[in-house]
């Protein structure tokens, strides 16, 4: 009897798997923010499970999407969900540090997806950013069709359209940074995810690295920022074209070290869970204090607002 129950709770993950997925496909809206989250209970199979269990669970989703939307949707999740999936689940088997089990699985997925983008839907005949560039009207024209079908208003929806069009050529530039930005935020989202989770159930075992208040990205990233951000400014072509791309990743993850030191000073002041709520929405619909958060981040290396490398010193 015992040896019975496994395979009916692994249905779970996989009824989680196939709900998250065509949610992003039915309405996009919503879906594109719950499909984000699809690798959560695959990777918790992978750990509860192990390896074989969750590898052979991840081979069953990419089948019945195999055979239920055709090849390429089906590879396109192994690349985006599944494989960020798996390498996040052995990260943390082997556990190592959170931001390194966020870093190595985005990048393999990210670098994987961006290849299998331009493999299945590539044109010999058109440049790499020309590809960027129809991927990118692509994504703006699922938008604008989600908004219609909200009901927005036309002339709003219209003008939002004449944008897209105008912003497709600057944004196609930076289509692989996007790209990966999404795998690092999708990573960091399943790792927290899976972190809350499994400590709640079988306590902190494979988790037992510092808070997110607590977290400091190495320091020699910095070099990344100012270099890329050289080549940006001072670069032209593909060395500017490049440049733009890394900056945009450096922005993205000293944006989230401005957010630990955000969170460290909440903690410490004991600020109502309210405020918190307030205070985030305000950061995150708000450029400027999007870029100042970014710049404590940044500036965090010399001028260390929470005094932690004094304490590891």
């Amino acid at each position: 009897m015992a040896e019975s129950s496994p395979p009916k709770n692994l249905m779970v993950p996989v009824v989680l798997v196939f709900a998250l997925f065509f949610a992003l496909m039915v309405f996009p809206p919503l879906g594109a923010l719950i499909g984000v989250l699809s690798p959560f209970p695959l990777v918790f199979v992978y750990l509860q499970r192990g390896r074989q269990t969750g590898i052979a669970l991840v081979a069953l989703v990419f089948a019945v999407l195999l055979l239920l939307i055709g090849i390429n949707q089906a590879m396109l999740f192994l690349a985006e969900y599944a494989l960020m999936a798996v390498v996040l689940g052995e990260m943390i088997r082997i556990q190592l540090p959170g931001d390194r089990c966020i870093a190595i699985s985005a990048l393999a997925s990210g670098f994987v997806s961006i290849v299998l983008l331009v493999a299945l839907f590539g044109d010999q005949d058109i440049s790499t950013k020309e590809f960027f560039e129809k991927q990118v009207r692509a994504h703006f024209s699922q938008s604008m069709d989600a908004f219609e079908s909200m009901g927005e208003d036309k002339a709003q929806v219209a003008e939002m359209k004449a944008f897209a069009e105008r912003a497709a050529e600057g944004f196609a530039a930076s289509y692989p940074a996007f790209l990966l930005i999404g795998s690092l935020i999708g990573a960091a989202a399943n790792y927290a995810l899976v972190r809350i989770a499994w400590i709640r159930l079988y306590g902190p075992g494979l988790f037992s690295g510092r808070a997110f208040s607590q977290w400091i990205c190495p320091e020699t990233l910095v070099w990344g920022f100012i270099l890329s951000g050289a080549a940006l400014f001072l670069g032209q072509g593909m060395v500017a074209d490049a440049g733009l791309n890394v900056f945009l990743v450096m922005l993205c993850i000293y944006f989230a070290q401005g957010l630990s030191i955000v969170v460290h000073f909440l903690k410490v002041r004991k600020v109502p869970t309210f405020f918190w709520f307030v205070l985030f929405i305000l950061i995150f619909v708000q450029p400027l204090l999007i870029g100042l958060v970014a710049g404590f981040g940044v500036f965090d290396i010399w001028v260390d607002f929470r005094k932690l490398r004094t304490e590891i010193s």
